[in-house]
């Protein structure tokens, strides 16, 4: 009897843990991709699943620009040479900078005047110039801008960063094919 007292010592809280997670299963699998951050002790696993479908997003809608050999020309007389890689959130907040300015120009707002970039993007769509998935883009990487912007522990791969300049660049080859 003592025996079967011990095994059952033994086995109580494994059990009761196996239960317990058997039981919270399907709630924790609907919480956890919608998480950015998960960190226990040594563990720390990113999430970026509601960026990585934006950003599919806008791959799939958008074309693609024309390369450039190392240098892009912001105007037309201040080359930019790209020898070191940013950060990740300066990445994307300089690829926001560029895709602002581009939309401003195109409404013929200067960053100056205090409007915002949905008042933007709706000037543009009444005027005819965008196509609806175009606004779509502009809008959801304003969002994730807004997120890497504001949130204190927002914390972006350089993947991703990348991957958000890339974007950029696809929205602003679309704007920069419409006559202002």
């Amino acid at each position: 009897m003592e025996s079967l007292v011990q095994i059952v010592e033994v086995v109580v809280w494994p059990a009761t843990i196996v239960v317990v997670v058997g039981l919270l299963r399907a709630p924790l699998s609907k919480l956890v991709p919608t998480l950015k951050r998960l960190k226990y002790k040594d563990l720390e696993l990113e999430f970026e699943r509601e960026a990585s479908k934006i950003l599919a997003e806008v791959e799939r809608d958008l074309p693609e620009p024309e390369r450039s050999d190392g240098v892009a020309e912001r105007g037309s007389d201040i080359p930019m040479f790209r020898l070191v890689t940013p950060e990740p959130t300066d990445l994307v907040m300089r690829s926001w900078i560029e895709l602002e300015s581009a939309i401003r120009d195109l409404v013929g707002k200067s960053a100056y005047e205090k409007v915002s970039v949905r008042s933007l993007v709706d000037l543009l769509a009444k005027a005819g110039k965008v196509r609806e998935e175009t606004i779509r883009a502009i809008l959801d990487l304003a969002a994730l801008r807004n997120r890497v912007a504001h949130a204190e522990s927002e914390v972006i791969s350089a993947d991703m960063a990348q991957s958000y300049a890339s974007s950029v660049q696809r929205v602003k080859a679309v704007l920069g094919g419409i006559d202002a």
